[in-house]
């Protein structure tokens, strides 16, 4: 699990404070759920005439559409500061779905599972979830 990126750092805000915190909101992130990753690996080793490099990213959403789609499901309050990093990236796929692979989980679905997950207690607001955290405390 990472906490660091989009999806799964503003579900676990929503979770841990009832707060979702949205700097600036409108740069954009292409989005794909980490099982839909693992079927397109699958896809490709029992495809191997699909060659060369594929983009892998279906959902290209802003941060704020993001939030307010947590916000949905999480009950929670959603708090815009300014922003001084405008970066936006966004992922055109055409060429992987002329292959035929279609992805199966959409960034609701993600959203939905993170949510059960940290009602079950199976999932934590844990420093070792985030990658420069974990960095800090046990390369640096």
């Amino acid at each position: 699990m990472r906490l660091d990126v989009s999806v799964n750092m503003l579900t676990m805000q929503a979770l841990a404070n009832g707060k979702i915190t949205v700097l600036g909101g409108d740069q954009t992130r292409p989005n794909i759920h980490a099982e839909d990753i693992t079927d397109l690996y699958v896809f490709l080793l029992n495809h191997p005439e699909h060659t060369g490099i594929f983009n892998a990213g279906f959902e290209n959403i802003s941060i704020m559409d993001i939030a307010k789609k947590v916000a949905e499901h999480a009950d929670a309050e959603i708090v815009v500061l300014p922003s001084n990093d405008p970066r936006s990236y966004r992922l055109n796929s055409d060429r992987l779905l002329a292959t035929g692979f279609r992805p199966k989980r959409t960034v609701e679905d993600a959203i939905k599972e993170i949510i059960g997950l940290y009602r079950q207690g199976t999932l934590k607001n844990e420093d070792h979830f985030y990658n420069l955290k974990w960095m800090q405390a046990h390369v640096l």
